[in-house]
């Protein structure tokens, strides 16, 4: 309300201002002073002129400065809406394109091996228990997936079929304390016993002859010895050689190429029989 006197006995100033200036400009020019006259009142007008400008300024600033600020307020939420929006986008697409690489890679996979039959599963779950290292998947026995078969996923060996319901499958990890998996070497061509590790521990090839060089990030695969697995599945890499010269063999440690934790989709190769060789495991009775 004060604000608005103010305006109100500013604009009456002005007019009664104006009137007289404009009274007083008629009597001299009927006297012929006009030109001493306007000399005279010329600054002082301009100064009152321009303080009336400033003022109204000042006045209006003061007006619209709320109305500003509640403007940029209402466009800052708006922005951080959309950069919000276009966030959530960019973590879809990430995930659609980390599933897309998983399907590409299946494919690629199975283009490798176009004679082996594969039955594609989605993994469902983990096995909760620290002494056992497995997953479940969303295929079983209706499936046609039995005891024993071989699982793969796009970047090498999983694991191996070790339980079956009708509508799923628990699988053991080549990870596994009690896994026991015939491999050979990529670059020497050797071939060993990898073990899985207990819990803590990696998974390593033991046993190794001394005359194979072996060497850190040399491939690692299924052998196909023993009968349980096809051959030249890939496993992983070597990750260190445990080698000394005084002794009759060496060791080495290997870095499996499947991320246990991280995966989605795998394969079971459903037309491999795995081979029963613990007929030779003891002396045939007579």
């Amino acid at each position: 309300m004060n604000l608005e006197n103010a305006r109100q006995r500013i604009r009456w100033i002005t007019i009664a201002v104006l009137i007289g200036t404009a009274i007083l400009l008629t009597v001299l020019d009927n006297t012929g002073n006009i030109n001493t006259a306007l000399a005279f009142i010329r600054n002082p007008m301009t100064l009152i002129l321009n303080w009336t400008s400033a003022q109204t300024n000042t006045i209006a600033d003061a007006l619209a400065g709320p109305r500003d600020l509640q403007e940029a307020q209402t466009q800052i939420a708006e922005l951080q809406a959309q950069l919000d929006a276009l966030e959530r986008e960019n973590e879809t697409l990430r995930e659609l394109q980390g599933e897309y690489q998983t399907l590409l890679d299946l494919v690629n996979r199975a283009r490798q091996t176009p004679d082996i039959r594969r039955a594609t599963a989605t993994v469902i779950g983990y096995d909760p228990s620290p002494a056992v290292r497995s997953l479940i998947i969303d295929k079983g026995s209706n499936d046609g997936i039995v005891v024993g078969m071989p699982v793969e996923s796009a970047r090498g060996l999983v694991g191996q079929v070790f339980r079956t319901t009708a509508d799923s499958s628990q699988v053991v990890l080549i990870s596994d304390n009690a896994s026991a998996i015939p491999v050979r070497f990529g670059n020497s061509r050797d071939t060993g016993l990898m073990r899985g590790g207990a819990v803590g521990s990696a998974a390593a090839v033991e046993w190794v002859d001394l005359q194979y060089q072996l060497e850190v990030g040399e491939v690692v695969f299924t052998s196909g010895l023993g009968g349980k697995f096809p051959q030249n599945i890939p496993i992983g890499r070597v990750a260190e050689v445990d080698r000394n010269e005084a002794e009759l063999f060496q060791r080495a440690i290997i870095q499996p190429a499947v991320d246990f934790d991280a995966l989605e989709i795998v394969f079971v190769i459903t037309d491999f029989q795995p081979i029963d060789t613990t007929i030779f495991e003891s002396p045939t009775d007579n």
